[in-house]
């Protein structure tokens, strides 16, 4: 006859015999109310590079990439002390760095403005080399070539993009995000996120043929 009774649970044992994902959240934000310094050096180790690769594709130059990512930091991490969990930490800081790009954008003046878009500056081309391997990790030389002129071509093309539809391109195609996820980073609905990636992408087919 099968034993239909519920096996014994000891109070304390069983139910906390695992930490996940959400649990460990939960104790970093914690210690980042407390005003831990090591939970706020945990976030910016682990968050850094990824904010960094994004940057890299808004800006026109490696050192706004690099202030833009710090700023977010800066102004990202204290106010994780009000952050309740409702999306993940990687979607908060994406888009605390995305209107904070936006607010730079529109503070700038409209030659600053053209400037920003083209890249065109001193060390805008060498900047663009960034986004693709190392020399050593392609075996053909002429395959670096091409694949370092097709990066800039592809940098050039996304600095033509209105602001919001490259946002919301490099969302789904650098960070993976899907439909869903973007719309909670931009606070628009799937339809608009949709509708943006579309025009974007039409945009840099046309950019990208007539440069070619």
């Amino acid at each position: 006859m099968k034993d239909s009774r519920e096996p014994r649970v000891v109070s304390g044992v069983h139910d906390h015999q695992e930490v996940g994902p959400d649990a460990e959240l939960a104790d970093l934000l914690e210690r980042i109310r407390r005003g831990d310094g090591d939970a706020f050096e945990q976030v910016a180790r682990e968050q850094g590079p990824r904010l960094f690769r994004l940057a890299l594709r808004l800006c026109s130059q490696r050192a706004d990439a690099e202030d833009l990512v710090q700023e977010t930091l800066l102004k990202g991490l204290p106010a994780l002390k009000r952050f309740e969990g409702r999306s993940s930490l990687a979607t908060y800081l994406t888009r605390a760095m995305g209107n904070l790009w936006k607010n730079r954008l529109r503070s700038r003046s409209r030659s600053r403005m053209v400037d920003w878009f083209r890249g065109l500056g001193g060390s805008a081309a060498e900047d663009e080399t960034d986004l693709i391997e190392p020399a050593a990790d392609l075996p053909d030389p002429q395959q670096h070539l091409e694949r370092r002129e097709e990066a800039v071509a592809v940098q050039r093309a996304l600095r033509h993009l209105e602001p919001t539809r490259r946002w919301t391109l490099l969302l789904r195609e650098v960070e993976d995000l899907s439909y869903e996820e973007i719309a909670s980073v931009t606070d628009v609905p799937v339809g608009t996120v949709r509708s943006r990636i579309a025009r974007a992408r039409a945009e840099m087919r046309h950019l990208l043929e007539s440069s070619a």
